[in-house]
């Protein structure tokens, strides 16, 4: 570890490896997790603050079984921790949760879930004596005069049609009529869809998600009122909006948390959400300062000042983003830029070789590669 001007406070080895990581606002604390789910995190002097399995906490595995995550999926499907800048809490996204903790105790304080993507509903499969074999299935389309492919609006246009020729009033004469027509009733039922709606206690499985493609309704003889849809269903967490970034503010218990979607959501320190950003692309990091809030995408960095846009700067390569009181940089593999709060360019460094690291010290500004040490004097401290 090394202060603000490069110079070294601490080292020792580490008894788990690094696979996310988080540095809060005045670099005071540390929070890693390990590729075997350990959370391990220490003090700027390296002292321990957490150690912590997340396969073992309730919150973790109450979402392994929603869905379906393995013990060796654990990195995947848990991508985001943070440290408050008091090193009181700590930050965890499972999927689409983020829960918070206490540092000492390690109980949590709260969580919060994203709703799904849009267009994507959770569902859960009710066993209704509605939903049919492939051999029942076939027999109410055959029943119905229909085959496959078939869409919504052949179903309601040919029950309508059969509806009105095999209707018991308009063939008093047929004693077979009345059948005919419960039967068209049965097979219209079976055709519109299993009821799809939620259960509870031990009936309730995996989560899955269903995004309706096409939808029709029909008003059947007796009054009731059938939709037939055609939608596409998957499993596990396709259909979840996975939260790709969470931060806590500079001052304050209160978090920011970004899902795939776009949607940027700050919380207080209840995690009642309070006002949300919607970017439309992945957020990969947001830092507050007392002036602004950025948020950081592959391709842009959004700048803000009291929720007006105040810039948006380019990244051209997916980037790093280094908050100081006074300015930020953008750390790409082979470039360093530096900009004033507001968004605006006031030095840029392009090197041959990956940058390892770039600090403001007293002699100026310092980026270093493997192999190399570049002094730029005249660049403003970011602090």
């Amino acid at each position: 570890m090394t202060d603000r001007a490069g110079a070294p406070l601490a080292e020792r080895g580490l008894a788990y490896d690094v696979y996310r990581t988080d540095v809060n606002s005045d670099g005071s604390g540390v929070l890693f997790l390990s590729r075997e789910g350990v959370l391990h995190g220490y003090t700027e002097r390296l002292e321990g603050l957490v150690l912590e399995r997340v396969v073992d906490m309730p919150e973790y595995v109450a979402q392994a079984n929603r869905f379906g995550i393995q013990p060796n999926d654990l990195k995947n499907h848990t991508r985001c921790v943070a440290i408050s800048t008091d090193r009181l809490r700590y930050l965890v996204t499972i999927v689409d949760e983020a829960w918070c903790y206490d540092t000492k105790s390690g109980e949590p304080l709260w969580g919060l879930r994203f709703p799904g993507k849009e267009g994507w509903t959770e569902i859960a499969a009710d066993r209704s004596d509605r939903s049919g074999t492939s051999a029942e299935i076939d027999a109410a389309l055959q029943l119905m005069e229909l085959g496959l492919p078939v869409s919504p609006e052949d179903i309601t246009r040919q029950y309508r049609a059969l509806a009105r020729r095999w209707h018991p009033d308009r063939n008093p004469q047929d004693p077979d009529a009345t059948r005919k027509f419960q039967n068209l009733s049965a097979a219209m039922e079976l055709l519109s869809g299993a009821d799809l709606s939620k259960l509870s206690g031990e009936e309730i499985e995996r989560v899955r998600y269903e995004q309706v493609l096409r939808k029709s309704s029909v008003t059947m003889a007796d009054g009731r009122t059938l939709t037939v849809s055609i939608s596409m269903q998957t499993g596990g967490a396709f259909g979840a909006d996975w939260i790709y970034a969470a931060n806590f503010a500079r001052a304050g218990h209160g978090a920011f948390l970004a899902g795939y979607s776009g949607r940027v959501v700050e919380v207080d320190g209840s995690g009642i959400p309070l006002r949300i950003y919607d970017i439309g692309s992945v957020p990969r990091h947001i830092a507050e300062t007392p002036s602004h809030l950025y948020i950081l995408t592959d391709t842009r960095l959004y700048v803000l000042h009291q929720e007006s846009l105040d810039a948006v700067v380019d990244v051209f390569e997916q980037g790093s983003l280094i908050v100081g009181d006074t300015g930020f940089g953008l750390l790409e593999p082979k470039r360093f830029q530096w900009f004033t709060p507001t968004g605006r360019p006031l030095g840029l460094v392009e090197t041959r070789d990956p940058i390892r690291r770039t600090y403001s010290g007293p002699a100026g500004l310092v980026v270093e590669t493997r192999m190399r040490r570049a002094l730029i004097n005249g660049a403003p401290s970011w602090w």
